[in-house]
């Protein structure tokens, strides 16, 4: 039996908010459906076998946090597994025992080291159909103190078996890190488990609203000339490609056109404009007496999402690349901010509820299935999704200071991806 990642059950809730005088082209109200329920696959995952205890702990560590990520399993406790499971070898499974310990799906491993180089073997296997899974991957040679690479081609096989589609560890995201609340901001990169933090620049001023640029470039806005300047930064060096006078922020740069949008303050208050990677070609869309900022491209440039208080208080909008038509998406709440485009034609944004919490929202960009991510656990805020819009990323502060998410599209699985720190404003790389 070939085993599939079930489907799962959403119960829709119709929101009671009062809508706010619309303009004629604003799309009719909406429902939120808020999905509170998600049926996975049980999964037992046994301890690496290797010589060394250290080694053991880095993968299954590393092994079971990147598991979680995926939003596709439910991990069986090992106090749960029958005697004698845990030591028992890749090449001998007692599919029995394993399905009375409550696993539908095992996984195992077999670390073999020589000095400081390992290779992993690891093996996936159909409890409920006494079999194992052959996955076709190219497993890497790592080292005992970096397993990473092992583990995300094994994962990432593993979610394509059960969904079709590869999965996004070893991806890399951006974001904004303090040393707490109200701290002054640098921003890092780190792999999508939280691994391999790094400032990407040497700079000591403040940085802020990073994004990725071309050719791995990273766009953000620094204060290092006293001004709000649009930086594009290459290996570590910085080189200013908008330096107008007021703000110079909110970048977002599309692959398909190579333009990037952004919001620029140098004509009395907040305006979208378009320019080319080095800054040059500046086209303005936007002009009205409201702020216009937050702009995000859609995947094939042909329109951009952005932010406007021109209804009273800030909303979704959308308009087509040359600033033309001009349509009010979002019309529940009174704060609508931070979208980020996927490639489905959906776009993640943060809003406030009635009771002024912060959470994630998704909504398609025709104006239809607006869907609630998260449901007041803490401060949610900016979204970003992943390259094959199955997933989000975002910002909470659920847990005491403030962590890095990722969620299923659906928002039925959130699991953190930094565990120490103080991070926010991620960006999911293309």
């Amino acid at each position: 039996m070939h085993l599939r990642y079930p489907l799962c059950f959403v119960c829709a809730l119709a929101c009671a908010h009062g809508a706010f005088a619309q303009s004629p082209e604003t799309p009719v109200p909406q429902e939120i459906t808020v999905h509170v329920a998600a049926q996975r696959l049980a999964l037992a995952v046994a301890p690496v076998q290797t010589s060394s205890k250290d080694t053991a702990q880095k993968v299954d560590g590393m092994l079971a946090h990147a598991l979680s990520l995926t939003g596709l399993f439910d991990v069986v406790p090992q106090a749960s597994f029958l005697p004698g499971l845990v030591d028992e070898k890749l090449d001998a499974t007692q599919f029995d025992r394993w399905y009375a310990s409550g696993a539908q799906v095992l996984i195992k491993a077999e670390a073999h080291t020589q000095g400081n180089a390992m290779t992993i073997d690891f093996g996936l296997f159909d409890v409920v159909g006494n079999k194992r899974i052959d996955l076709k991957y190219d497993a890497p040679r790592v080292t005992t103190d970096k397993p990473g690479p092992a583990i995300y081609a094994f994962v990432n096989a593993v979610v394509a078996y059960f969904t079709g589609a590869p999965g996004f560890l070893g991806q890399s995201l951006l974001a904004i890190s303090r040393q707490g609340r109200g701290k002054g901001a640098r921003v890092v990169s780190m792999l999508t488990d939280g691994t391999q933090v790094a400032r990407v620049t040497r700079s000591e001023t403040i940085e802020i609203l990073p994004t990725w640029g071309p050719g791995g470039s990273v766009l953000l806005t620094s204060y290092a000339h006293g001004n709000p300047d649009l930086y594009a930064v290459s290996n570590g060096a910085g080189k200013r490609i908008s330096s107008h006078p007021g703000m110079n922020s909110g970048a977002d740069y599309c692959p398909a056109n190579g333009r990037i949008a952004l919001t620029l303050s140098k004509d009395g208050n907040a305006e979208i404009y378009t320019m080319n990677a080095d800054g040059s070609g500046l086209t303005r869309l936007t002009d009205h007496r409201a702020i216009d900022t937050s702009p995000s491209w859609s995947p094939d440039c042909a329109k951009i999402a952005f932010v406007s208080d021109r209804g009273g208080n800030p909303q979704i909008y959308t308009m087509n690349a040359d600033g033309s038509a001009v349509t009010r998406l979002t019309t529940l709440g009174k704060y609508n901010a931070n979208p980020d485009w996927g490639k489905h034609d959906v776009i993640a944004f943060s809003a406030r509820d009635e009771q002024n919490n912060l959470d994630i929202f998704t909504i398609r960009a025709d104006g239809s299935d607006l869907n609630r991510i998260t449901q007041q656990q803490g401060k949610n805020d900016k979204p970003t999704w992943s390259p094959d819009g199955r997933y989000i990323a975002f910002s909470s502060t659920r847990d005491s200071g403030s962590r890095i998410y990722i969620s299923t599209a659906d928002g039925k699985s959130q699991a953190p991806v930094t565990s120490s720190g103080w991070y926010e404003n991620p960006v999911w790389g293309h």
